[in-house]
């Protein structure tokens, strides 16, 4: 084998062990991760509880997320510029959808339980592709 073909050879197989080597820190580093999906532990992205809901019993879903968690309220912008897409997370009451991020206002905080937001991963995770900017997602005392 010539000296050219023997360096070619080393070449290629350095590059091969490269690619796998990337490919098994990727893989690594993936399989490692944590999800969120039911934790959102990060700042202010947990779960509002009974107990708070409680505190502002008398008001809507709206405002109580408002006042209690009001990063679940902003404003993700556009998520495609090919697609009108929802640039506001939808909500969904015990597992069904209920209506675009405008009906918060419609429901009453002393039928909640519990309200959370959950990201486009997470969203993906328990109700399937579609919804780009998230879902506030109820549980209702009934």
């Amino acid at each position: 084998m010539s000296v050219v073909g023997s360096r070619t050879r080393r070449a290629l197989t350095c590059a091969t062990v490269a690619a796998v080597s990337a490919m098994c820190l990727t893989a690594s580093a993936c399989a490692h991760h944590e999800p969120t999906s039911g934790l959102n532990t990060r700042a202010g992205l947990g779960a509002i509880t009974s107990k708070e809901l409680r505190t502002v019993d008398d008001r809507d879903a709206y405002t109580a997320i408002a006042l209690l968690r009001p990063n679940f309220l902003t404003n993700r912008g556009q998520t495609s510029f090919l697609l009108d897409s929802p640039n506001q997370p939808e909500v969904f009451i015990d597992g069904m959808y209920y209506g675009p991020f405008d009906s918060l206002r419609q429901i009453p905080v002393h039928e909640l339980k519990e309200i959370r937001f959950l990201d486009v991963g997470d969203a993906t995770i328990r109700y399937g592709t579609g919804h780009p900017s998230g879902i506030i997602d109820m549980t209702s005392l009934h």
